[in-house]
């Protein structure tokens, strides 16, 4: 897609034509890396003007300090195979000028200092499962692989586990599991941690606990303010807390995760496919599923829409938190015929690997999501639209487009209210709310406009129909959005001020709004969407 490849080739030359650091704040930043062991004076890549030629100046001057081991050039196999690690094409093509890789938090700071000294770009990758280019990825400047940052520890009691961003949900469950404890997180094994949890993290466990996001006991996080790290709490930095949850990577980059345990269990569940003629009684047991969830709120659902093999077909995968067989809250669904079931008992690493073996890299991805008040004619409505839409799929090489029904019910609801709130501007008066999500997959770039504007007419075309039977919502879901989708702004304008006031507080040079600008920022999409 043509002004996307555009925005990320550009993002380097953009970041030396802001407003070059004052002399005085130099000075700070100087001092402020001095106090981690980092003499200015000694590296001579930073000598003269450091703005100049920021980039790459940036990678010289990160070897200086760190070596190759720890910074990762361009012409190396390494720097290949990380590039080719991500899960879309879109984010494999971006090409930092280096890839730094941090062993402790205080690493963190001094790149992050280093960038106020030079104004190099940087992206940040936990597991980069993102769907467009440059979330995590950063062209032409310095990628930061949380790779190593990967401690996995329980305290004492083994009520709170310590989570480095460098970990995958599938490494954190089999690390926690031998010690009879979970915690709430992603529910595919790929998916790395820090992006979910601060943007969402809708979990198996979600009826009982709540999103990921509400589980994080407290975050350790480097501010831009002198690269210092600070742990964000209800009793510590309570407004920066607030933010972390659901504000994404706008504050500071996270090097710790504090997470609330629960007790390990034996899960049930898998999947049941059913025919197109079904699909009425599918959509009436998946509303009957939602608005139970205060009765069971061990159940957890999802039902995808497609065409698979010539064929329309309605998955639902269906989620249960004990190894209870044929649970009541499923009755609708087990009344309703199958093609398959794949219902077993499997432990939450298990479950977690199953979803991710049917998850392939190195496709082009899309991500694109909207929500709306729970209701079934509606929802019979709108799986009418997408079957209509999903002819123009056909003909385009190798593409897959899937339509997911998800819900956010009032216990999650209700879970969002805990520990002063979350960013998302989400309550139990929105509720029960339906979530839309597409997941779009095809090969060649040459495609891209066809399957964007595809999904933008049909998104365009529900809200209207929700908008005319008052079943409209603001709210999209950051960890489903698209690279068009302002994510901040549908959280409400109330939550929005909010955030950028926080944000002005702890990075009042704006460093994480203009020096890490990919992924959803505080006042804009990452690109703007021209469909």
């Amino acid at each position: 897609m043509k002004f996307l490849k555009e925005t990320i080739v550009a993002v380097c030359a953009a970041t030396q034509a802001l407003a070059l650091p004052s002399q005085a704040s130099t000075g700070k930043t100087e001092a402020a890396l001095a106090n981690l062991g980092v003499d200015v004076a000694t590296i001579p890549q930073l000598s003269g003007n450091p703005t100049d030629n920021g980039c790459e100046i940036a990678c010289y001057a990160l070897n200086h300090i760190f070596g190759p081991e720890k910074v990762i050039a361009d012409n190396t196999t390494a720097y290949q195979d990380i590039v080719q690690s991500y899960w879309s094409a879109q984010q494999g093509e971006v090409k930092p000028s280096c890839i730094f890789a941090p062993t402790v938090d205080t690493d963190i700071s001094i790149v992050v200092l280093l960038s106020q000294l030079t104004q190099f770009p940087f992206a940040a990758k936990s597991g980069g499962h993102a769907a467009f280019a440059g979330a995590s990825n950063s062209q032409g400047g310095v990628t930061i692989l949380f790779r190593d940052l990967n401690e996995i520890t329980l305290n004492k009691d083994k009520s709170v586990a310590s989570i480095g961003p460098g970990n995958n949900w599938g490494q954190v469950y089999k690390a926690l599991e031998p010690h009879g404890v979970t915690v709430v997180g992603g529910r595919m094994s790929d998916i790395g941690v820090g992006g979910l949890l601060t943007g969402g993290g809708i979990s198996y466990f979600s009826n009982l606990y709540g999103w990921a996001l509400d589980n994080v006991e407290s975050f350790e996080v480097v501010s831009a303010i002198n690269g210092e790290i600070l742990t964000a709490s209800a009793t510590q930095h309570a407004d920066l807390y607030w933010a972390l949850r659901g504000g994404g990577n706008n504050f500071g980059l996270v090097t710790k995760f504090n997470l609330y345990t629960i007790p390990n269990t034996l899960l049930r569940g898998g999947a049941r496919v059913f025919s197109e003629d079904q699909f009425p009684n599918v959509i009436n047991a998946f509303v009957d599923v939602a608005e139970k969830a205060n009765i069971d709120p061990n159940a957890q659902q999802y039902v995808l829409f497609a065409n698979l093999g010539g064929a329309n077909v309605a998955t639902a995968e269906l989620t249960y938190t004990l190894n209870v067989s044929n649970p009541a809250i499923f009755e609708k669904y087990h009344a309703t015929p199958a093609i398959s079931d794949s219902t077993s008992s499997r432990s939450m690493s298990q479950y977690a690997e199953d979803g991710a073996a049917q998850d392939p890299y190195g496709m082009r991805e899309v991500f694109w999501n909207h929500s709306y008040k729970l209701d079934e004619d509606f929802a019979n409505w709108v799986v009418k639209l997408w079957l209509s839409v999903l002819p123009r799929i056909s003909s385009i090489p190798n593409a897959m487009a899937g339509l997911t029904f998800q819900a956010i019910t009032d216990p999650i609801l209700d879970s969002m209210s805990r520990a002063c709130g979350n960013a998302l501007g989400l309550d139990t008066s929105n509720g029960p709310i339906l979530l839309l999500h597409i997941l779009g997959m095809w090969n060649g770039a040459s495609s891209d406009d066809a399957i964007y504007r595809l999904i933008n007419d049909f998104f365009a075309n529900a809200n209207a129909e929700a908008e005319s039977r008052d079943l409209g919502n603001e709210f999209i879901y950051m960890n489903y959005a698209s690279h068009v989708q302002d994510v901040i702004a549908s959280y409400g304008a109330d939550n929005k001020a909010k955030l950028q006031k926080i944000a002005s507080r702890y990075d009042p040079a704006g460093v994480y709004q203009t020096l890490q600008p990919g992924h959803f920022k505080l006042t804009r999409s990452p690109v703007p969407n021209l469909y």
